[in-house]
């Protein structure tokens, strides 16, 4: 009977202890994946945050690139209208004396010509003066208006006839924006190379220097180009002409 008690109280015992470990057992496993839940559910968030800083970053990117795309865009912009207002300006300025030579007072005598009647000039270098003259302002007109093709060779016959003629320095000028203008950019550069270094004094002599600069950077000629902007930059530092070639510089890398 006691034999019998004691292996009851030995079976009771271990099904105790039994149950107690099974139970620490049991809850190990569980644990276990509880952390491999939670370290999986980490690295996804942390998957995620770091895809949201890339798209940031990428995002940003480009909205750097495109404001400096932008600030490029305005500047050239900018570059174009004042040159625009710069032809403008001295096309007026030809017009003013166009009008002054037609209606103003007599270039021959000096004086004011009567109403209803116009300069009539007799001796032959007068009448020459005044063919050029005309061949010279028929040439500008049509710059005005855009016809290169006209414009360039009534240049060209002008400055054959008149080498030395009043409107030569702006005869060379303008014949190089026909050329420019028609993408013959050699062919511009020589000829805004004659305004330079023929007529020095003459008015058109900054804008002369900026275009043969934009001729030769067309070419790619950077080292040419370079030394045009810079001898407009000494020679005329305070025109407008000056600050766009410290701008054209800036693009060429000084």
């Amino acid at each position: 009977m006691r034999r019998v008690a004691f292996v009851l109280l030995v079976a009771v015992g271990s099904a105790a202890l039994s149950g107690c470990w099974g139970a620490k057992w049991a809850k190990g496993p569980i644990n276990a994946e509880k952390a491999s839940l939670k370290a999986d559910s980490l690295l996804a968030e942390q998957r995620r945050l770091a895809d949201q800083v890339d798209r940031l970053e990428r995002q940003l990117a480009a909205e750097s690139e495109e404001r400096t795309a932008s600030q490029a865009r305005i500047a050239s912009t900018l570059t174009d209208l004042e040159e625009t207002l710069r032809i403008l300006s001295s096309r007026i300025e030809d017009s003013e004396q166009m009008q002054l030579n037609r209606g103003g007072r007599d270039r021959w005598s000096g004086s004011r010509p009567s109403v209803g009647s116009a300069p009539a000039p007799t001796d032959s270098a007068a009448l020459a003066a005044q063919a050029a003259e005309d061949l010279y302002r028929a040439a500008y007109l049509d710059v005005t208006r855009g016809n290169y093709d006209l414009a360039a060779p009534a240049f060209r016959d002008y400055l054959t006839k008149n080498p030395s003629g009043a409107r030569a320095a702006e005869a060379h000028y303008y014949l190089g924006e026909c050329e420019y203008a028609t993408e013959r950019w050699l062919e511009a550069a020589g000829q805004f190379q004659q305004v330079v270094r023929d007529y020095p004094k003459a008015r058109l002599v900054p804008a002369a220097y900026l275009k043969m600069g934009h001729s030769y950077s067309q070419l790619e000629e950077r080292g040419l180009a370079q030394q045009a902007y810079r001898a407009l930059i000494e020679k005329h530092p305070n025109s407008e002409e000056a600050k766009q070639a410290r701008a054209a510089l800036n693009e060429l890398g000084g």
